[in-house]
């Protein structure tokens, strides 16, 4: 019988791919003291103005980050998968300046602020591994701004199905590759700052361009490179980038 995997894998698979990590580097990660919450679709994890005494990481499922403006409008900000830091190791915390809602079947772990700040401080590979994650995170979080600022529909749409791809496909996308569209039409516009008509016409002509397959809510991408060259998508935060990795050549 497989033995189940443990808990944090999610967040060491995540940092492995940032800086080069031990055995001991790995297990000391492992165990790490936690605890898990599941989150239902349409829950929140977090809320605007939540204390959380400790490091939350996604272990599973999709979320998204949002902001509601003075008039009551909801600006979603980014997207949230397996391994993604919800917040910052802060000690003591600092009030969230924002609402992660889960879209399918959440699980996060939260992790005491002193345990990974004891265990970066000792380990320098981890330590190292952190940063570059938010350095990732901190270059995806300047192409959500990038991609609602002066660009078309097919553009945004685009690039936010790029960004799902690789969520779901960790290896990257390819000709051919689907997903199954965790969002509405109308989530879909509020990540890309357009109306829900705008992107129900958008999708529809991405469609008939063959841009882009659906069936129910599945989308099927027929060529990768044209829908990421229509993104302008780098993929680059979204791998690894150690020393032999396929995308360093």
């Amino acid at each position: 019988m497989t033995p189940p995997e443990p808990l944090l894998a999610p967040l060491v698979a995540r940092l492995s791919g940032r800086a080069p990590l031990s055995a001991q580097d790995q297990a000391a990660l492992l165990a790490l003291p936690c605890q898990e919450r599941s989150v239902e679709p349409g829950a929140y994890v977090v809320k605007e103005g939540d204390l959380t005494p400790g490091w939350q990481v996604q272990l599973a499922g999709v979320a998204h980050r949002h902001r509601i403006s003075a008039d009551g409008a909801r600006h979603i900000v980014g997207m949230h998968g397996a391994g993604d830091f919800l917040n910052l190791p802060l000690s003591p915390p600092a009030p969230s300046e924002d609402f992660i809602q889960a879209l399918t079947p959440v699980r996060v772990a939260l992790v005491p602020a002193d345990a990974i700040l004891a265990l970066s401080h000792g380990r320098l590979s981890i330590f190292k591994a952190i940063c570059g994650e938010i350095a990732a995170d901190l270059s995806i979080y300047r192409a959500w701004i990038s991609n609602v600022g002066r660009r078309e529909a097919r553009a945004r749409i685009a690039y936010l199905l790029c960004e799902l791809v690789m969520r779901s496909h960790p290896g990257g996308g390819s000709d051919g590759c689907s997903i199954t569209l965790p969002m509405s039409q109308v989530e879909i516009a509020d990540a890309t700052g357009i109306t829900t008509v705008h992107v129900n016409r958008t999708l529809r002509a991405m469609e008939a361009q063959g841009i882009i397959r659906r069936q129910r809510r599945d989308i099927i991408v027929p060529d990768w490179r044209v829908l990421t060259r229509i993104a302008e998508f780098r993929p680059a935060p979204w791998v690894s980038r150690l020393p032999g990795d396929p995308s360093d050549r």
